[in-house]
């Protein structure tokens, strides 16, 4: 297939030019040419922004598009105009173009968000998840039965920018006391391999499938807190990391002391939390129907390790997470304020031997 990835420079774009040439297609990619100068071999480079050099696809012909950069309605309707030939329009959206997720679990004809209000072009990260919902929707009108739309959650790995996943890798490997949220069961985490990810796009693509499908994972079982703990310190005793202790901390402490949920301390959604019951509750057997495998997570842990060789302090990734200073503050706060029950909790309960 010849197939164009509007992006293709970092993450999961540049996972997606992987798969789609490991399953020997022919790529273009179209992108401003900031974040990537070396491409594989084979690959097609247009150089271009979206918002106002489309131009440069004028005549061209593909088999499919996939569109992993796309945010504001505004930019995809230019997009969905200049590509209206396209055999195929595979739109990668996110979980977060729900309306609700006060519910479980969560499925593909579940309501969207509304952008009613919001302008077309908006670009402020308060409105993600309603810009998503309302690009969906000018994919669907501009290619009908020739559309996908990909709805993946926390997409993980190796070549994520945003360290959202990989702080608790990191934090293992660094060793001394860790704060863990303390979550009861039986509370669940999804996330997604962008390797995973990108390949089960593509070969969607192949296969010729239509419509919406959510995307996250793990699929062989659940994955919670203690496992996801568990990995991650295996992975850094692997790599003769220093001694490690975990503090479980309840929930209501860490909000107490205006820990903020998901950004400050990744992953952690309040479990008392109504409106976000559903969060990580979003029904994929869609596209597991379709062929979505998700690998070990003991993999995707070893992947972002491998790349924490050159990890630094002030590292832009590591930036607006619980900082160790902060983390040391609340656990001598823990058992300073914990009633006999608190102490105990906060007791280890792992380490290195």
């Amino acid at each position: 297939m010849d197939l164009l990835v509007i992006g293709g420079g970092v993450f999961l774009g540049a996972s997606i030019v992987d798969a789609a040439l490991a399953r020997g297609h022919r790529v273009t990619v179209f992108n401003r040419g900031r974040a990537r100068s070396v491409w594989p071999a084979g690959v097609e480079v247009v150089v271009g922004d979206r918002t106002r050099d489309l131009a440069l696809l004028a005549g061209r012909r593909f088999d499919a598009a996939i569109d992993t950069c796309g945010y504001v309605p505004a930019d995809v309707r230019a997009s969905a105009a200049a590509l209206a030939g396209v055999g195929r329009y595979c739109f990668v959206s996110s979980v977060s173009a729900y309306a609700s997720f006060a519910h479980t679990p969560v499925v593909e004809s579940d309501a969207l968000a509304s952008s009613d209000g919001i302008a077309e072009d908006d670009r402020n990260l308060d409105h993600y998840g309603a810009q998503k919902a309302a690009c969906e929707r000018v994919v669907e009108r501009a290619f009908g039965a020739r559309a996908l739309i990909v709805r993946p959650g926390l997409i993980v790995g190796p070549r994520d920018r945003t360290g959202r996943f990989s702080y608790w890798p990191w934090r293992a490997l660094a060793g001394g006391e860790m704060l863990v949220p303390d979550v009861p069961p039986p509370a669940a985490i999804q996330v997604i391999d962008v390797r995973d990810l990108a390949e089960w796009t593509v070969r969607a693509v192949e296969d010729g499938r239509t419509g919406a499908y959510n995307a996250t994972g793990p699929q062989r079982s659940a994955l919670d807190w203690p496992t996801l703990v568990e990995t991650c310190i295996a992975a850094a005793r692997r790599r003769d990391a220093p001694p490690l202790a975990v503090v479980p901390m309840s929930e209501s402490f860490l909000l107490a002391s205006g820990v903020a949920p998901w950004s400050e301390l990744p992953l952690w959604v309040p479990s008392n939390d109504p409106d976000q019951v559903g969060f990580d509750s979003v029904d994929c057997s869609r596209a597991v129907a379709a062929g979505l495998v998700t690998r070990p997570l003991a993999d995707t842990v070893d992947a972002v390790l491998d790349e924490a060789r050159g990890l630094v302090a002030d590292d832009p990734r590591q930036r607006n997470k619980l900082g160790r200073k902060h983390e040391a503050e609340l656990i001598a706060r823990w058992r300073e304020q914990g009633d006999e029950a608190h102490r105990r909790a906060a007791a280890t309960i792992e380490g290195a031997r």
